[in-house]
């Protein structure tokens, strides 16, 4: 479930697109996540792309959820 639904974003059954800032039309990044493919894409074509496997992604995600990095967020 997508916790800010004010973002611009698309979702379907098997893909998922969300734009992050509120007005969708700047170079803000994305994140493109697909079930039938094996990487996660962040970023876009002016600002470059960065891209994780499932497995990194999750490793990602896992520390986020863990609080590493909020010290720098701050």
């Amino acid at each position: 479930m997508l916790l800010n639904t004010k973002l611009p974003h698309k979702l379907n059954e098997n893909r998922l697109e969300i734009t992050f800032c509120g007005k969708g039309k700047c170079k803000c990044p994305s994140i493109n996540m697909d079930l039938n493919r094996d990487k996660i894409i962040i970023g876009g074509e002016e600002e470059g792309y960065t891209e994780f496997t499932k497995e990194e992604f999750e490793l990602l995600c896992d520390e986020i959820k863990s609080g590493t990095f909020d010290k720098y967020m701050k």
